[in-house]
């Protein structure tokens, strides 16, 4: 009988805490927000890894970002840097991890480092996209960076 009594107390804490628990998860779990978007030149423009937001900065493709921009990047896993160039006016070179940079060979810093990822290198999609030469525009309401370039004929 004593048995039964200790199993069936035990059961209850148990239950008791797991339907407290998921209760206090429930409360401190976070909203599913709705999924930043950006368009160039008012075209949905999607990124392979989609666009990471930390810390109210969005992050994308380097790669997607500059070539759709007539750039390119290309990452050096020897120096783990970012090269991210336009034409021949144009280099910057971001390292993993730090915001010390060289833009056309001159050291600077850059607002956020460049992040390495499975399939790719983040970049702050702003920052990138200004300094290959598009003028972005960010709707609150949408979730949307608009990113503007001339088209050349």
């Amino acid at each position: 009988m004593l048995r039964k009594v200790s199993a069936m107390v035990l059961t209850t804490a148990l239950l008791t805490g797991s339907v407290a628990a998921t209760a206090a998860f429930a409360q401190t779990a976070p909203v599913q927000q709705q999924q930043v978007k950006v368009q160039l030149n008012e075209r949905d423009f999607p990124f392979p890894q989609g666009v990471v937001v930390e810390d109210g900065v969005a992050f994308v493709n380097a790669s997607t970002l500059a070539i759709a921009l007539g750039g390119t990047a290309a990452w050096d896993t020897m120096s783990k840097s970012l090269l991210v160039s336009k034409g021949k006016e144009y280099r910057l070179r971001m390292y993993e991890n730090t915001t010390l940079a060289y833009k056309n060979g001159k050291e600077t810093q850059v607002p956020y480092a460049a992040k390495p990822i499975r399939g790719g290198v983040l970049v702050p999609l702003v920052f990138i996209a200004e300094e290959l030469g598009a003028k972005v525009s960010y709707d609150e309401k949408t979730l949307t960076y608009n990113l503007t370039v001339p088209i050349n004929s």
